[in-house]
C-alpha cells in the first residue's frame, strides 16, 4: 500500500508540477520557456515512466503476498512494460544529458537547434521505435502455473532459455539499455562538470584581472565647465588683444555699434521669451523623465537576464544531479546481467548478488521520487523569482514607452 500511495503522489506531483510550469512557460519569454518547457517534458517523462515500474512492482508484491492478481496476460503484459520502462528510463535520461551538453558547450545555438518540435519527435521516434523492439519479448517469454492448496494459482513468467531468438533479444537489450546509456552519460557528465569548471575558473581570473586593471589606471579627469569657460575667456582674450595689437585705432562709431547690437539682441518680448522657455522645457522634461527611467529599466533588464541564466543554470545541475543518481543505482544489476549472458553456469553466490542488486535497481525509482520532490520545489520556487521579475520588467518597459509617447504628443 506504501509503493501504492507512493506511486499516486508521484504522479499527482508530476501533473500538478506540470501543469504549473506551462501556466507559467505562457507568461515568459522565449529563452526562459524553453528552460520551462525542457524541465516540464524531461521530468514528466521520467515520472511516468519510474510510475509504470512502480505499478509492475506493486502487482508482484501483491502476488508474493499471496493476493490473486497475477493472471498469464497479466504476467506477459508486466514483462513486456517492465522492458519499456527500463529502455525509456534509460534513453530518456540520455536524451535530456545530451540536451545540456548541447546547451552547455553551444549556449547560442541552442535555443535554435533544440526546439520543442525537436524534443516531441525524440520522444515519438523512442516510444515507437520500444514498443516495436520489444514486441519480441512476447515470442521468447514462457509462463507455467503451480497449484497450491486452499489458494490460488501461481503464474510465472520467465524467458524461455532454449528458444534461439533469446540470446541476440538479451543483448541488443542490454546494449539498449545498458551499455550505451551508460558509456554516454558518463563521457558527458564529465564533460559537463569540466565545462562548468573550466568556465568558473576562467571568469574568476577575468574577474581579478579586470579588478587589477581597475586599482593600476590612473583616473582621468573631464574638464569639467569651468575648465572650458576659462578657455573660451583666454581665447576671446587673446583674440581681443591681437584686435587692439592690429587696430590701434579704435573709433567710437564700432563701439556704439556693438552697443546698439547688444541692446537688439537683449530687447525680446516677454511672450517670445515664455514661448521659447515652454518649448525648451517639454524635452528637457523628456530627456528627465528618460535619464530618470532609464537606470530602473535596465537595472531590471539586467535581472532578468540573470534569472534566465540562473533558471538554466538551476535546470543543468537538476538534471546532471538526476543522471548521475541514474548511474549511481543502474550500474549494479545491469552490469551482473551483461555478465550472467556470457556464462552458462552461475553460481549460488552471484545469485544472491544478482538479487541485492536488483533491489538496489528497484531503489533508483524511490530515490527519484525523493529527489524530484525536493529538487522541483526548489525548481519552482526559482521560476517564480524569474517570474515576478520578469513580469515587473515588461510593465516597466510597457510604462516607459508609454510615458515617452505622452510627452512626445504634448510636445508636438
Amino acid at each position: 500500500m506504501a509503493s501504492i500511495s507512493s506511486s499516486f503522489i508521484l504522479f499527482a506531483s508530476s501533473s500538478s508540477f506540470t501543469s504549473y510550469l506551462i501556466n507559467i512557460s505562457m507568461t515568459l519569454s522565449s529563452k526562459l520557456q524553453l528552460i520551462c518547457y525542457i524541465a516540464v517534458t524531461f521530468t514528466g517523462v521520467i515520472a511516468a515512466t519510474d510510475l509504470v515500474f512502480i505499478f509492475i512492482l506493486v502487482i508482484a508484491l501483491l502476488e508474493e503476498l499471496h493476493a490473486s492478481v497475477m493472471t498469464i496476460p497479466v504476467c506477459i503484459l508486466a514483462i513486456y512494460l517492465s522492458h519499456i520502462a527500463s529502455f525509456l528510463s534509460s534513453n530518456f535520461t540520455l536524451a535530456y544529458t545530451t540536451h545540456r551538453l548541447i546547451a552547455v558547450f553551444f549556449p547560442i545555438k541552442a535555443t535554435t537547434v533544440l526546439k520543442q518540435r525537436t524534443n516531441r519527435i525524440l520522444a515519438l521516434i523512442l516510444l515507437t521505435f520500444v514498443c516495436l523492439f520489444y514486441s519480441l519479448a512476447f515470442s521468447v517469454t514462457t509462463t507455467t502455473t503451480t497449484f497450491r492448496a486452499n489458494t490460488a494459482n501461481i503464474v510465472n513468467c520467465e524467458e524461455d532459455r532454449v528458444k534461439p531468438l533469446i540470446f541476440p533479444f538479451l543483448v541488443l537489450d542490454t546494449l539498449f539499455t545498458f551499455i550505451i546509456p551508460f558509456s554516454s552519460v558518463s563521457f558527458m557528465n564529465s564533460a559537463i562538470v569540466y565545462k562548468l569548471q573550466t568556465k568558473l575558473t576562467f571568469n574568476n581570473k577575468l574577474s581579478t584581472s579586470s579588478s587589477a586593471i581597475l586599482i593600476t589606471t590612473p583616473s582621468i579627469k573631464l574638464p569639467g565647465p569651468s575648465s572650458t569657460e576659462t578657455t573660451q575667456a583666454a581665447q576671446l582674450n587673446n583674440g581681443y588683444a591681437m584686435v587692439n595689437n592690429n587696430n590701434n585705432i579704435t573709433s567710437s562709431e564700432s563701439h556704439r555699434l556693438l552697443h546698439n547690437q547688444n541692446r537688439i539682441l537683449l530687447c525680446v518680448r516677454p511672450m517670445q521669451r515664455y514661448k521659447r522657455t515652454t518649448s525648451r522645457s517639454v524635452p528637457c522634461l523628456s530627456t528627465q523623465r528618460q535619464t530618470s527611467m532609464y537606470p530602473k529599466s535596465a537595472s531590471f533588464h539586467i535581472r532578468s537576464a540573470q534569472c534566465r541564466a540562473t533558471a538554466s543554470a538551476k535546470t543543468t545541475k537538476m538534471l546532471l544531479a538526476a543522471s548521475t543518481v541514474f548511474l549511481v543505482f543502474y550500474f549494479p544489476c545491469h552490469f551482473l546481467l551483461f555478465c550472467f549472458l556470457f556464462s552458462k553456469r552461475q553460481p549460488s553466490w552471484m545469485l544472491d548478488v544478482l538479487n541485492i542488486a536488483r533491489l538496489w535497481f528497484f531503489a533508483l525509482f524511490c530515490a527519484n521520487f525523493l529527489f524530484m520532490l525536493y529538487v522541483v520545489n526548489d525548481f519552482v520556487m526559482k521560476l517564480f523569482v524569474c517570474l515576478a521579475v520578469h513580469s515587473f520588467d515588461v510593465t516597466l518597459k510597457h510604462r516607459n514607452k508609454k510615458n515617452y509617447t505622452n510627452v512626445k504628443i504634448a510636445f508636438i
